[in-house]
């Protein structure tokens, strides 16, 4: 990859300082995290990319390097050997130098610590957590398993502190307390979001919503929480669920109708199966548009009869004489 000036990266000016540097890399840090744009390849290179930049600015000794030299890979100690664009771990970086960037999250100083604060935040209904000089918020929210693997639209009320506008954040206007803000430097503003869900979504996900952060400028992050269901299961894009049969249908085999996510699918098992047999539905799990659809799988349980007669006791005993051996005769017989 060419070398990129990192100050064109970020959107600063050369001579910006460095408050004004991290106030970029978390602004564009949000808006391209791969956790917000799930499956966005152009995204996650950006990202790299705004990382990468940001690991050249926030060093005084490799920001000073660039600015004399226009190498991105810093001054190297001596003895020092890597390959060119390369650090230590071999891996290439958009800057040269070590990649310590999203490709590995292998990050060092205070970069990680940064990272981990890009989405700190409080529940919908409070105020949001942002930094003073951030005009992002955040807010949590609770989304039905239904809406997480299909996707929906969901009523989020935000409560949420933004910068006044008209002393922009200062509380002062005139040498005076603000008459909009009464010195507080914030309005408490109250609104009612359409926040679109996105099919596939799970815990952990966040939703960006556009020009609804601390200010026009910013955008609230909403993390989701998912509520298990009770009957289905995930794993990745898989869905999981167990279906019963009579002992019949399973010695027989039979067509049968298996709830899944998209509704119910007739299919045919076969004679013979048995108790935690698993079958796949091939593309009846999540179909989230990011890479190939799901599957649906559902493993076989045989549900007995509730009623014991003498007619069940004396077909249960033909029945058992249709075994040709011991089906326990493999088990060991202790330690």
């Amino acid at each position: 990859m060419a070398t990129k000036d990192p100050y064109a990266v970020l959107g600063v000016d050369r001579k910006a300082a460095e408050a004004e540097i991290k106030k970029a890399y978390r602004r564009l840090a949000r808006k391209f995290h791969p956790d917000v744009n799930a499956g966005d390849a152009a995204a996650k290179r950006k990202f790299q990319e705004i990382a990468a930049a940001y690991e050249v600015l926030k060093d005084p000794k490799r920001r000073k390097h660039f600015d004399l030299t226009g190498d991105t890979g810093g001054p190297h100690e001596p003895g020092a050997a890597h390959p060119p664009g390369a650090g230590p771990s071999g891996v290439g970086s958009p800057f040269g130098g070590a990649a310590r960037g999203p490709s590995n999250f292998r990050w060092s100083g205070d970069f990680g610590d940064l990272f981990s604060d890009l989405f700190s935040g409080a529940r919908a209904g409070n105020a949001p957590g942002f930094a003073d000089d951030d005009d992002d918020a955040a807010a949590e929210i609770t989304i039905p398993f239904r809406d997480a693997v299909l996707g929906g639209t969901i009523a989020l009320q935000v409560r949420s502190p933004r910068r006044c506008p008209r002393c922009n954040g200062s509380g002062r206007t005139g040498g005076a307390a603000c008459p909009a803000c009464h010195g507080a430097g914030e309005i408490v503003s109250k609104e009612r979001l359409s926040v679109r869900i996105p099919p596939g979504v799970a815990t952990g996900s966040k939703v960006r919503v556009p020009g609804k952060g601390r200010s026009e400028k910013g955008d609230l992050y909403v993390a989701l929480t998912v509520v298990p269901h009770p009957y289905f299961s995930r794993e990745g894009d898989d869905i999981l669920a167990e279906v019963p049969v009579t002992v019949s249908e399973a010695y027989l085999g039979a067509e049968i109708d298996v709830p899944t996510i998209h509704g119910p699918v007739r299919a045919r098992i076969p004679s013979g199966t048995a108790g935690g047999q698993r079958f796949r539905l091939k593309g009846y799990g999540v179909r989230s548009g990011r890479a190939a659809d799901g599957d649906h799988y559902y493993r076989v349980t045989i549900a007995m009869p509730a009623l014991a007669t003498d007619e069940g006791r004396d077909l249960a005993g033909k029945f058992a004489a249709l075994y040709e051996r011991d089906p326990r005769a493999d088990l060991p017989r202790g330690l």
